[in-house]
């Protein structure tokens, strides 16, 4: 069994006064210069990681209503006897307003439109059968670009500039601030 005693006090000061006076002196040094320099890098790699962000792939909501879209295109191409005018226009419409979404960070005319797109569908389905652009189109509509449109987020406000027209706030050593 080990033995429970606390180290004597004259040591567990020795290691203290040890420890600090090993360590760096404290907030009252800060180099301003410095702290600015390192605050304008990271909002350079900020901006460098967000324009990597958005020069990639496009968001799930746009790529869904513009994967709607072919399909139904693909769709009536194959059956021109069937007017889908209205279905199209719903399609391109849905694309518009999935790109206006993904600004905004707000899906509610998303939602409004592919309820729209799916009512517009059931009126020219083709019925039963081996229609698989149909198919997979109304579950686009009815599924896929709703939970599209509920994963938006609202936009990152951009980050503020820190600059000043005044000279740098004089730190007086010892002093607290805050």
């Amino acid at each position: 069994m080990s033995d429970m005693t606390p180290p004597p006090e004259a040591e567990v000061a020795k290691s203290l006064r040890a420890a600090q006076a090993a360590a760096p002196t404290g907030v009252t040094s800060v180099d301003p210069d410095q702290l600015m320099a390192m605050i304008q890098s990271l909002q350079g790699r900020l901006a460098t990681l967000e324009a990597e962000r958005d020069a990639g792939e496009p968001a799930p909501v746009v790529s869904t209503a513009e994967s709607l879209r072919d399909l139904l295109r693909v769709h009536a191409a194959h059956y021109p006897q069937t007017d889908h005018s209205d279905v199209l226009r719903l399609a391109d419409d849905a694309v518009d307003a999935a790109k206006n979404s993904l600004e905004s960070g707000d899906g509610g005319v998303l939602h409004q439109l592919a309820d729209k797109l799916v009512r517009a569908m059931k009126k020219v389905d083709p019925g039963p059968g081996d229609h698989h652009y149909f198919r997979q189109a109304m579950g686009f509509a009815d599924v896929h670009l709703h939970d599209a449109a509920d994963q938006l987020k609202p936009p990152r406000a951009p980050a503020a500039e820190v600059t000043s027209s005044q000279p740098p706030a004089k730190i007086i050593e010892g002093s607290v601030t805050g």
